[in-house]
């Protein structure tokens, strides 16, 4: 049954937030919408938010709180993270795959990489990402943020992002025992201290996290004490999205939960957003948007004059959505049978994510990593009452990082091999992206990162009762450029994958060096004390440079830093949205999600879907990117 339903500005009459939760009380949804209190003497200025993820219920509480006469509902299509261990216990991160929460999206097989499937598991929960990944707070480069201006956005650059990031952040400072026992070191100066979202450093520290500092820092690495104000190179202890209590922060818990702030704040969960409605204009405008509920039956969601539906759905399913609903490439378009509203290729195109590989070795005897809580029942239990009183194992998900340039990584022969694999653009790679990523690369910016993961993360053969850890090796600006795009018209079919991965030649070379680099940070005198000498994982027979450009090829994993199909561009650049993110070609559509970034950064994607949300906020409420 199709349902027409007016959203009006009439939500401005709740006494606080609304959540709904449609897979219990769908009832509920129903009447709020179809009430006829609903029609009011307000200016109408309501905004439907397509998707309650980190970008999304940014912006959807900035929006509520900014005006009395601003009514805000968020259509989620996943539920509440309040009281899953797997959202709030930082130890668990990332043990949401393959459960309800997970929306399950793996990439295409990779023509260039092993022709297999990658998994891209993404959260399908308020919060999105924030609610389940590796809860890593980093910063890039300054200049990796002005390169947005540069590619043709203006207000879209370093000074700007890094004023939202910090009004989205408020650090909770380390205790003096915590720097005493563990080292800890921030500037204080370059973080936010009042934003929603708290960032703070874990109670405990696994002594093999802190052996890589110290294996860093005897390689000759560059100890960065302050990481979070435009200079990212080197090893630092990176903040994690939690508080001290400590829990995880999430975009529902910081920005959602405090309900007596955004009175005019109404959020459906298990809402699926099928196709925005666009109206026959020259230039459409959207109407609303229609929803299906978990009983399958659908419900248009209608906008009154003055409205805009804001698209945060993330960098899969925002060009999924945009494409059912006529915006995109008539040439994918049209022999699916979908009416195409507004001709716009850069849709699901310019698509990348991060490429990464891994290591693994065994620790001696006496170290133990979180493999030790799933064969050893007593220390789980100590553990989890450790956890209990805010301290223990389970606070913590990660605490360092290390960033490099080619120059740390490379000899001088091999630089000089890399300028000239540089010299020829791969195909895939736009020239005005190209050009700025190759000055990138040849100046100093880092171009991969080094984190350990506290498991056995990649291997054969795992030993029972063995506790084990894994480097990630990623590459963090890929040249190569892939899409994402439908091959149906359900919204229940998932879009094709293709990051295109290692499409260039530098994309295989660079991650190649970098993984093989990886090993010598555990032939350092400070890992040999806690690791077993021979590598686990891939193992002595892997070690010429054919050798490790295969093993990358073979064993290649996604980073889980999507961005691009939406892209902040002039449209003649294959953009999607310009500068105050409005969808070219349309009135009232905007995105507002990883998915315009034009170019990958050199850091955990979160903070700046964070910085997306509140600097859109901002465009949309004062109509500038300052603060």
């Amino acid at each position: 049954m199709l349902t027409s339903l007016v959203l009006s500005a009439a939500l401005l009459g709740l006494a606080h937030a609304t959540l709904v939760d449609l897979n219990t009380t769908q009832s509920d949804g129903v009447t709020i919408l179809e009430t006829k209190t609903f029609e009011t003497t307000l200016t109408p200025a309501n905004k439907i938010v397509v998707g309650g993820g980190t970008a999304g219920l940014t912006i959807a509480r900035r929006l509520a709180e900014s005006s009395l006469k601003t009514s805000v509902l968020v259509l989620e299509a996943g539920g509440s993270g309040v009281g899953l261990n797997v959202v709030t216990i930082p130890e668990k991160s990332f043990s949401f795959v393959g459960t309800d929460i997970d929306w399950g999206f793996t990439i295409a097989p990779q023509e260039h990489a092993g022709e297999y499937e990658i998994n891209l598991s993404s959260g399908k929960i308020l919060g999105g990402d924030s609610a389940v990944n590796g809860l890593v707070w980093t910063r890039a480069s300054k200049a990796e943020y002005d390169a947005f201006e540069t590619l043709g956005s203006p207000g879209w650059n370093w000074d700007t992002l890094y004023a939202h990031m910090r009004k989205a952040e408020q650090l909770e400072y380390p205790s003096a025992s915590l720097i005493d026992e563990y080292g800890y070191v921030v500037d204080a100066s370059s973080l936010g201290e009042s934003g929603p979202v708290s960032v703070s450093f874990p109670a405990y520290l696994p002594i093999q996290h802190k052996t890589l500092v110290e294996a860093s820092v005897e390689l000759g690495h560059t100890f960065n004490t302050d990481a979070y104000s435009g200079d990212n190179a080197g090893v630092y202890y990176s903040l994690s999205s939690q508080n001290t209590v400590p829990v995880r922060e999430t975009s529902e818990f910081a920005y959602l939960t405090p309900w007596e702030t955004h009175k005019q704040l109404t959020v459906f969960t298990y809402a699926t957003v099928s196709k925005i409605n666009l109206d026959d204009s020259s230039e459409p405008k959207a109407t609303g948007v229609q929803v299906i509920f978990p009983d399958g039956s659908e419900y248009t969601a209608s906008l009154k004059s003055g409205g805009e539906v804001i698209l945060s759905a993330g960098v899969v399913r925002t060009p999924q959505l945009l494409e059912l609903s006529g915006i995109g490439n008539s040439s994918i378009l049209t022999p699916l049978g979908i009416d195409v509203k507004v001709e716009l290729p850069g849709v699901g195109a310019n698509y990348e994510d991060h490429t990464m590989a891994l290591l693994t070795y065994q620790l001696k005897d006496g170290y133990l990593s979180f493999d030790a809580l799933s064969y050893n029942e007593t220390l789980l239990e100590e553990e989890t009452e450790l956890y209990s009183e805010g301290e223990g194992w389970l606070t913590f998900a990660q605490a360092v990082v290390n960033f490099e340039p080619i120059d740390v990584i490379l000899t001088a022969d091999e630089i000089e091999e890399a300028k000239e694999i540089l010299s020829t653009k791969p195909e895939s790679t736009p020239q005005d992206q190209f050009d700025i990523l190759k000055e990138l690369i040849l100046n100093g910016t880092t171009q991969v990162e080094y984190l350990l993961f506290n498991s056995f993360s990649a291997g054969d053969d795992k030993e029972s009762n063995t506790s084990y850890v894994s480097l990630s090796i990623t590459h963090t600006h890929p040249l190569s450029r892939g899409s994402i795009h439908i091959n149906s018209t359900s919204i229940d079919d998932f879009p094709v994958i293709n990051p295109n991965m290692f499409e260039a030649e530098w994309d295989q070379w660079w991650l190649a060096k970098a993984t093989a680099y990886g090993r010598k940070f555990f032939q350092t005198q400070a890992f040999q004390e806690i690791v077993v000498s021979e590598e686990v994982y891939p193992g002595s027979s892997v070690s010429t440079d054919d050798e490790w450009l295969e093993y990358v090829k073979e064993n290649l994993n996604a980073g889980y830093h999507s961005a691009g199909t939406a892209s902040l561009l002039p449209k003649e650049s294959n953009g999607v949205v310009g500068a105050n993110l409005t969808v070219y070609g349309t009135q009232n559509l905007r995105v507002v999600d990883l998915s315009i970034l034009p170019m990958l950064i050199s850091a955990h994607t979160q903070p700046a879907a964070y910085a997306i949300g509140e600097l859109a906020a901002t465009l949309i409420t004062t109509g500038s990117t300052n603060c």
